[in-house]
């Protein structure tokens, strides 16, 4: 009767496993943002700092990179028509502009929000004294954006990976922050806007691919071929 051995068996299996995994590769996540109230210098200039990629001594291989800027704003506007003769047909408007770089990666996004065109009385006798209230005022309230994608790219992996762990710096700035009223036909000669509250942020993801060291894998598999000849001796 012949004896067969379980252990080239189980060695087989696991060989297959070993293999199967270094096509498998994993990712790994890191994000963070920075918020502006200005576009004035020198609080118009923020950075975010990532982690860089730790191939912990080589034992990791990173595949790519996938870098992602998002941006939103918003701000609190409120309107009041100050010209005692002519009513107004006006909307509020809000402008968001920004400029990211970072390891090669030069990156940039706009946004233009507006409300819904509203109709303004005459002024009512408050004259100068600002009143957001009807009929010759208005309240937009919070108006906002986002967040929205303005950038994806694969930067090279060596921008990224370091032997231990590191820092990634995106440096980010606020080019524009502002706000209007926009009419439809001649505008009041004098009006009254008020606003609060401007922010606009800027968030950066980046996303590493991976795999374990192809060479780690390559040994492993040749133990278990050597403890396969071993058992059939």
């Amino acid at each position: 009767m012949k004896k067969f051995s379980l252990v080239p068996v189980v060695a087989i299996a696991l060989l297959s496993a070993t293999f199967s995994l270094s096509a498998n590769a994993d990712t790994i996540s890191f994000q963070d943002k920075v918020e502006f109230v200005t576009d004035l210098p020198p609080n118009n200039m923020m950075q975010i700092q990532l982690p860089s990629f730790d191939t912990q001594g080589g034992t990791l291989t990173l595949n790519s990179v996938l870098v992602e800027i998002f941006h939103q704003g918003s701000v609190e506007m409120a309107a009041d028509n100050d010209d005692p003769f002519r009513p107004a047909v006006v909307r509020g408007r809000m402008f968001r502009t920004f400029a990211a770089t970072g390891p090669g990666v030069v990156a940039g996004g706009n946004n233009v929000t507006s409300t819904a065109f509203v109709n303004l009385s005459a002024d009512d006798g408050d004259l100068v004294v600002f009143d957001p209230s009807g009929p010759d005022g208005v309240d937009f309230g919070t108006i906002g954006y986002g967040p929205l994608l303005a950038h994806s790219s694969n930067p090279a992996t060596v921008l990224y990976a370091t032997p231990g762990p590191g820092l990634v710096n995106f440096d980010v700035e606020a080019t524009l922050m502002s706000q209007d009223l926009q009419f439809q036909g001649q505008a009041p000669d004098a009006w009254t806007l008020e606003v609060e509250n401007p922010r606009l942020s800027v968030t950066v993801k980046v996303t590493y691919d991976y795999v374990p060291e192809p060479s780690t894998l390559s040994l492993l598999g040749l133990g278990l071929v050597g403890l396969i000849r071993r058992s059939r001796r």
